[in-house]
């Protein structure tokens, strides 16, 4: 019996050493070396060199040439982030991961990707085109000498790439649009919203707060929410504790983008920063990469699938991006009989077609997409309208900053940008600084927002047209010697267009614009170490006034522990979790007795403060009972929760531990394979609502500052590293300086020697 439990071990060590030394060589094969390669179209050779991190440098003669390059390097290090992306934007992850991918893949074929990324190639300005064709030339280059050896994923999966096309990279910029402007299913409930009582739907969605940080002012200030006063003489009973009602506000998207002024730098030139916040992806969303074409330079992050930069510097300007989050996206409730769709005294034809999904390992899926003139039947009856869908409306104008000559054919080139709207916020080395605007933005009829489904029978309600690039507002070198975009309602009502109904809090804004106000009235001049400061800085006001209301109605040890608190979000303090537990346990409450609908209700706003720090009138009017009944059952219920989650004992509970990054490789989802795949999970500081974003998914895609002072000593830093390949020291890299800050840029300066042999691509 021994013996054979003997046989039995040697034979299972022998088995993980044999499986072992297998995925030790499929690793080595497929990481990428050092070797150059050809790259047919090349008008010249190219050199690539590659620093300690393993960015590239780009040294060409022609922008063509380096996006040919570009396309080459990118499939070097993303190989199957690009797979990736084309799947999922074609509808076709199925055919890789089985039927778990449907849901997916059934959403971006009623949106018809695909189909729209190959109708508006031919459309594209022909320089935009060529820059396209110039990135798939570099990519099928690289695929076609590395067969078999491209991505241990691939390798894993038995997978071979196709050619990449140009479709593939618009396809790519239409995911970035999904991710950015598509919120079709709020527009749907908020029909339900509209049941509510009109005071408690004003409260429960304002239209503005007080202290907006403004880029355009408002000719009349929208009015402020009151706390709802019901009919009646105000109820004593205690609502139930209630569920959120739909929605989870750590998924809320964002970004921080700033420019300063020489005036209030050390430096005396402007400095910009800015650190979009999406969903963090594995491989990462960006590639850091830096071009050297004709003299000129170019740095900043590349998307992977696009040509040029999407944020960066040439040696004119530099820019960043946030939402701006307008609404693109219109819903319609169409009346549809025997197959028509009623339009005014008459009618159009719904047309039809069949999508097959081919399933991994299961029979293939037949999707019929019913959709009118305006876009796809969503979901019954509802039609969308979404400027995604209209393969007229897509430009890739990126090749177009590089080109620019200076900072002004580079301010203008975004208006060949008409992708989802965003904030552009640039500082140049002349010495300006300015915001504007930038995407396709629809008129809408008269007295509407969009905000709730449209009847699809009036042809009154379809949209008229987009807004002109011209008209859009723009601020240059603003007396205050800063501006301050992060996804607030930037634009006030003295423009004559409603843009949205749904802008992000102005939490992250306030605290920015007024960090950069105590350094200008005590006369301290900003440093790239305080723009990342501000960019790292964790405070929240909103969770501040939540501890400090219920400080009277908390058992005393929790009273104490949040007594003084200033709302920092640290990762190894329990303070802004519980304060945000608290703040729910009040959300959900209050929506109980409201009896309001499943909806994305917001965490954050001063309209749950104005509730909090209300008096027991006011309370009893709401409908929700006794002031401290309320709050103190709140508090209980609160607290349970977060005993049940981290443990009976307050003394050990920290927001870190519950905010770790949790960001997943499709490959580690399967059993076993997390280890090899899915990134660290960190403690984070930082929220929501924070400057520093940050929750387990979603957070800071990149930070990048530029001091035109020292232009090469720009900073940037992803999350995780340049490369995707499992087994490459670039694959994780930057996760540490990501985490934890470098103001010093000693990891992060993008610019840097050098390492090693240089690259070299031939025709």
């Amino acid at each position: 019996m021994r013996r054979l439990a003997i046989r039995v071990l040697s034979a299972l060590v022998a088995l993980v050493l044999f499986l072992g030394l297998v995925l030790f060589v499929l690793v080595r094969r497929n990481l990428p070396g050092d070797g150059g390669g050809r790259i047919p179209g090349l008008g010249a050779g190219v050199t690539v060199d590659l620093d300690d991190r393993g960015v590239t440098t780009i040294r060409a003669e022609s922008l063509e040439d380096a996006f040919r390059a570009q396309g080459w390097l990118t499939a070097r290090e993303r190989a199957f982030q690009l797979e990736l992306l084309r799947r999922n934007a074609s509808g076709r992850l199925a055919e890789l991961f089985g039927s778990s991918a449907l849901p997916l893949d059934r959403r971006h074929r009623l949106y018809g990707f695909a189909r729209v990324a190959e109708a508006a190639v031919p459309l594209l300005p022909p320089r935009q085109r060529a820059d396209l064709e110039a990135l798939a030339a570099g990519i099928n280059a690289y695929f076609g000498a590395r067969r078999g050896r491209l991505a241990l994923e691939l390798a894993l999966l038995r997978v071979e790439p196709e050619p990449w096309r140009p479709e593939d990279s618009v396809a790519v910029l239409l995911l970035m649009y999904e991710q950015l402007t598509d919120g079709w299913e709020a527009e749907r409930d908020a029909e339900k919203v509209l049941s509510l009582p009109a005071p408690v739907r004003s409260f429960l969605l304002p239209r503005a707060t007080g202290d907006e940080v403004l880029l355009v002012p408002d000719a009349a200030p929208p009015a402020l929410p009151e706390l709802p006063v019901l009919p009646g003489p105000g109820t004593t009973e205690l609502p139930k504790a209630a569920s959120l009602g739909g929605g989870d506000e750590l998924a809320v998207a964002g970004s921080n983008a700033f420019a300063v002024a020489g005036a209030l730098t050390e430096s005396g030139k402007p400095i910009l920063a800015g650190d979009p916040h999406l969903g963090h992806e594995m491989p990462g969303v960006w590639l850091p990469m830096r071009f050297v074409v004709a003299e000129r330079t170019a740095e900043g992050v590349t998307l992977p699938g696009l040509p040029g930069l999407t944020i960066g510097r040439t040696d004119r300007i530099a820019w960043s991006f946030t939402n701006l989050e307008a609404d693109v996206q219109d819903l319609y409730r169409e009346r549809i009989e025997r197959g028509r769709a009623r339009r005014g005294d008459g009618f159009e034809p719904v047309s039809e077609r069949r999508e097959t999904i081919l399933v991994r390992g299961d029979d293939a899926e037949t999707l019929v997409v019913r959709s009118t003139s305006r876009g796809p039947l969503v979901e019954g009856d509802l039609s969308v309208r979404w400027t995604a869908l209209d393969p007229a409306n897509l430009r890739l104008p990126n090749g177009d900053l590089l080109r620019a000559r200076d900072e002004g054919e580079v301010v203008a080139a975004f208006d060949g940008f008409t992708g989802p709207p965003q904030n552009v916020v640039w500082a140049s080395a002349s010495g300006s600084i300015g915001w504007r605007p930038a995407g396709l933005l629809p008129v809408r009829r008269e007295g509407t927002d969009g905000s709730a489904p449209y009847d699809g029978s009036d042809p009154a309600n379809d949209w008229k047209g987009f807004i002109p690039m011209a008209d859009l507002p723009r601020v240059v070198d603003p007396a205050e010697g800063f501006v301050v975009s992060a996804n607030q309602r930037g634009i006030g009502t003295s423009f004559p267009h409603v843009l949205s109904a749904d802008w992000a809090h102005p939490g992250r804004a306030r605290r920015i614009r007024d960090l950069l106000r105590d350094a200008k009235v005590s006369g301290r001049r900003l440093t790239r170490r305080d723009a990342e400061a501000i960019q790292l800085d964790e405070r929240s006001e909103t969770m501040r006034r939540t501890a400090a209301a219920f400080g009277p109605f908390l058992p005393t040890r929790l009273a104490r522990v949040l007594a003084g608190w200033d709302g920092r979000a640290k990762a190894d303090d329990a303070r802004y979790l519980l304060a945000r537990a608290l703040r729910r346990a009040v959300r959900g409450r209050a929506l109980a007795a409201w009896h309001a609908p499943a909806f994305r209700w917001h965490l954050e706003g001063d309209n749950w403060n104005a509730l909090l720090e209300a008096d027991d009138t006011a309370f009893r009017a709401a409908g929700l009972g006794e002031k401290a009944a309320f709050l103190t059952a709140a508090a209980d219920e609160a607290v349970a929760g977060l005993a049940k989650r981290h443990g009976d004992d307050p003394a050990k509970w920290s927001w870190g531990e519950a905010n770790r990054l949790s960001v997943r490789h499709p490959l580690g989802r399967v059993p076993g394979l997390s280890w090899l795949f899915d990134p660290p999970r960190p403690v984070q500081s930082g929220a929501p609502g924070t400057p520093r974003a940050a929750s387990p998914a979603f957070g800071q895609s990149l930070r990048w500052i530029v001091d035109w002072g020292t232009p090469d000593a720009a900073t940037l830093v992803v999350p995780f590293g340049v490369s995707g390949h499992v087994g490459s020291p670039h694959r994780l890299d930057q996760l540490a300086p990501w985490s934890a800050g470098d103001p010093e840029g000693v990891a992060t300066r993008l610019s840097r020697p050098p390492s090693g042999t240089p690259i070299r691509l031939s025709p």
